[in-house]
């Protein structure tokens, strides 16, 4: 009941009409409650909650192999891009980023937040932390191989080394890239060349 009321008041203040500026302000400062036990802040609350409604949204193919999904208020869903692209941008990155690695068994719905990512840096940030999971995957020390990915996943408890793998971990990141890559031009930031997992 808790979690529905708070996604509900994520709801009502994005349907809100005040600028977006406003509304990400009260984002950023936790306008949906303390932390929990899971410790999440209020941007992981507003990710979880587009995730929720994409994920109830419709199939959207761009391409057979990066099937995503889109919302079914289009109002909505322009109102959450030029949030998370615009207006909170830079905080946003690192709560992608946990999302992103912590998304170890279905990572085919990372394509349902990415498709809403236009902004370069953020997607240079994906780029440069796919960089740093490839290069962690030849670590021969176990604890040190898993260190990026366990940063990042941001989990309480010390969490098993498979789930931490980085060869996963940057496989995920390299099929959102290349998703990327089919919707906008990247060219500059990187290219498929440089987002393989062989050298």
């Amino acid at each position: 009941m808790d979690q529905e009321k708070k996604i509900k008041d994520i709801e009502t203040l994005l349907k809100e009409r005040r600028p977006l500026d406003d509304i990400a302000q009260d984002i950023l400062d936790g306008a949906f409650g303390e932390l929990d036990m899971e410790r999440k802040d209020s941007l992981d609350r507003f990710l979880d909650f587009v995730y929720s409604k994409v994920q109830r949204g419709n199939p959207f193919i761009i391409h057979l192999a990066y099937p995503t999904k889109r919302m079914i208020d289009s109002e909505l869903e322009a109102k959450v891009k030029e949030l998370i692209n615009e207006h909170l941008y830079p905080d946003i990155i690192l709560p992608l980023l946990k999302f992103f690695t912590r998304n170890v068994h279905n990572s085919d719905t990372n394509l349902y937040i990415a498709y809403l990512i236009e902004n370069e840096n953020i997607i240079k940030a994906i780029y440069e932390t796919y960089l740093l999971f490839k290069k962690d995957i030849f670590e021969t020390d176990k604890d040190k191989r898993t260190q990026n990915v366990r940063r990042m996943q941001q989990f309480l408890a010390r969490i098993d080394t498979i789930s931490a793998s980085p060869l996963d971990a940057a496989a995920r990141l390299k099929f959102i890239l290349e998703f990327f890559a089919l919707k906008q031009n990247v060219s500059h930031i990187y290219t498929l060349d440089t987002v393989k997992l062989s050298n």
